[in-house]
């Protein structure tokens, strides 16, 4: 199921469109600001221009900084061109302009996604494929059964293939507050032996890799 993080300070509206995505099968999490907002773990970014602490356009900065190519939707009432410009050249994706039906809403979602993750296969070695459309391993064209926490681990490390990932920036990717290294090494060990022992290699004081 795709993962939405949706940042609305407007309630009503928030709810709103919490629910009718919910409706349609979206897993969404809702929050008034982006203070406190995890950057990981989601298929999707819905975020309100006008917060009333950190902006939108500066939270898409913040991704983009560290980045994270996650695609953005920016809910605004701007809709001059200068304004679309400034967010499309600091990386968001899409816009849906104030007031809108939350079916337009829902045809944006599919239309980002679909540019987004459709046909956009990581190959890796040994016949190992990420397919990040559908969320799942592939071995020689067969589907291996990943849990959800090895394929976000399995996807982050090959996104960012050959660079190493350091242990801690894991486990807070996967885990957050409850994930610890040997958590992380289980977890580790489990995707090797399901997929090769060789597909991700240990960087010796760093963390993790998945080469070349």
């Amino acid at each position: 199921m795709v993962k939405i993080l949706l940042i609305e300070d407007d309630k009503i509206l928030g709810k709103a469109i919490s629910n009718f995505l919910k409706k349609n099968d979206y897993n969404v999490e809702w929050h008034l600001d982006a203070e406190s907002v995890m950057f990981f773990g989601y298929d999707l970014f819905i975020v309100d221009w006008m917060l009333k602490e950190k902006s939108g356009i500066d939270f898409v900065k913040s991704l983009r900084k560290k980045d994270i190519d996650i695609p953005v939707i920016m809910i605004t009432v701007k809709s001059s061109l200068d304004d679309k410009l400034k967010g499309f050249d600091i990386g968001v994706d899409d816009y849906i302009t104030k007031p809108f039906e939350p079916e337009e809403l829902v045809a944006r979602i599919k239309a980002v996604l679909s540019r987004y993750y459709k046909e956009n296969i990581i190959r890796l070695k040994n016949g190992v494929d990420i397919d990040l459309y559908n969320k799942k391993a592939l071995k020689n064209k067969k589907d291996i059964k990943l849990t959800h926490k090895e394929f976000l681990l399995l996807e982050v490390l090959a996104k960012r293939k050959p660079k190493p990932l350091n242990s801690d920036f894991l486990i807070d990717y996967v885990w957050r507050e409850e994930g610890s290294y040997e958590t992380l090494k289980s977890h580790i060990y489990s995707i090797r032996k399901k997929l090769g022992k060789d597909i991700v290699t240990s960087v010796k004081g760093v963390g993790y890799k998945i080469d070349d």
